[in-house]
């Protein structure tokens, strides 16, 4: 198989590599269907930290079924696969998700660390109304905002790099400006503010319960 602007064969090494990668892809969307499924069969929906794991769980579903169908195939085709309207909405869809991930990574450490510090209350601080607005808050902003930035030209589009025989993905050559250092930068540093601070406070809060509840049994 051939690509028209190259001579390069599909390799063992091609197949290899291309179904490693999709078998990770089909494996993170079925994991987190399956996550999806025990969340709402069994009813966790009424508890506020479960909401936030639904809507990870729904974005990490984007994000294989992007990257099993957009990403890895032209490691075998040795070409695009897909035309450029179809490019521009697996990005919409992926760059969306990527930022529900963000944000309800964050949701979730701030959830876990208001339950342990501020347990006596956290029943009235975090609420499954507003849990639920803030991730449809989240899921309105940022797609409505790539569906904008589609619609006037402004994607800055990632796909397969032929330059790297496909192995990658990367941004399309442009010498337009990235809009999206503008739009993800901001979420992508705050997320790990939030994760660098929440996540040790949280492990040493749980510690010293621990201690405690040992000291409590002697």
């Amino acid at each position: 198989m051939t690509s028209s602007n190259s001579t390069s064969r599909v390799s063992f090494v091609d197949v290899i590599i291309f179904g490693g990668l999709e078998s990770l892809g089909i494996c993170a969307i079925l994991g987190n269907l399956a996550l999806i499924i025990v969340l709402l069969n069994n009813k966790y929906l009424h508890r506020a930290s479960f909401i936030l794991m639904l809507n990870l769980a729904i974005a990490d579903v984007i994000h294989g079924f992007v990257t099993t169908c957009h990403f890895y195939p032209p490691i075998l085709f040795k070409e695009m696969h897909i035309g450029e309207l179809a490019i521009r909405l697996f990005n919409i869809a992926d760059w969306t998700a990527w930022a529900i991930t963000l944000t309800h990574m964050s949701a979730i450490c701030l959830d876990r660390l208001i339950a342990i510090i501020l347990y006596g209350r956290y029943n009235v601080l975090v609420t499954v109304h507003r849990i639920k607005t803030f991730s449809l808050l989240c899921w309105a902003f940022f797609l409505s905002t790539n569906v904008t930035l589609f619609f006037v030209q402004a994607c800055c589009m990632i796909r397969p790099l032929e330059s790297l025989n496909y192995y990658s993905f990367g941004y399309a050559d442009t010498k337009d400006f990235n809009v999206y250092v503008l739009t993800y930068t901001p979420v992508e540093i705050l997320t790990i503010l939030i994760l660098s601070f929440s996540n040790p406070i949280t492990l040493v809060q749980l510690y010293r319960r621990h201690k405690r509840k040992i000291a409590l049994r002697q």
